[in-house]
């Protein structure tokens, strides 16, 4: 897995597991990096995490900056905070950014419980499972969410547990507006 993460990412990686570990908040990576780390690599230059936490704890956390690797990544974070349940962050040295979701709802919070550690660097992180990742870029659908969907099922067709994806699909699928399970049965049979 090491090849997978450039160097200078991994050291992000690494201070920024120290920074929520410190601040003692559950946490997952997800995104293209964990797309990748799941599935096939692909190219990404940033880290995407879900925090297990409330607004009002998000917006502590980002009063807490100074003298840690990390700044905001604008100044006028707090409505972003607040509308999209994301704390987007900077690394300071490298200016990689990272993506903070305000892990607020019962699937950030599963896709947290459920994440599976993975080794990078000498480190290991707790990574969103296969079927997390798709049913949350299924969500997401932007045209490289799907790519990494298929990269995800080309790579596990084999090992996911379709029953969970399509049982937490149709629970998804009325809040979302997305006909989930249709998608999963499709991506099941290829």
């Amino acid at each position: 897995m090491n090849g997978i993460v450039k160097e200078t990412l991994q050291t992000v990686l690494l201070e920024i597991g120290d920074f929520l570990q410190s601040q003692e908040l559950p946490h997952a990576l997800i995104g293209g990096l964990a797309a990748s780390l799941r599935g096939r690599t692909r190219v990404t230059e940033d880290a995407d995490f879900v925090v297990v936490c409330s607004v009002d704890r998000a917006l502590e956390l980002a009063e807490t900056l100074d003298g840690q690797p990390f700044e905001l990544l604008f100044p006028e974070v707090e409505e972003v905070i607040r509308r999209s349940f994301i704390l987007p962050l900077r690394h300071r040295e490298t200016g990689i950014v990272v993506d903070l979701a305000i892990g607020v709802s019962g699937l950030e919070q599963q896709v947290v419980s459920r994440a599976t550690p993975v080794t990078i660097g000498n480190r290991q992180f707790p990574v969103a499972t296969a079927e997390d990742l798709i049913l949350m870029k299924m969500i997401a659908g932007r045209p490289q969410d799907d790519q990494d969907v298929r990269g995800i099922v080309s790579i596990s067709q084999d090992s996911l547990d379709w029953d969970y994806c399509l049982r937490v699909a149709e629970q998804l699928e009325q809040a979302v507006g997305i006909d989930m399970v249709e998608k999963i049965r499709r991506l099941k049979d290829t």
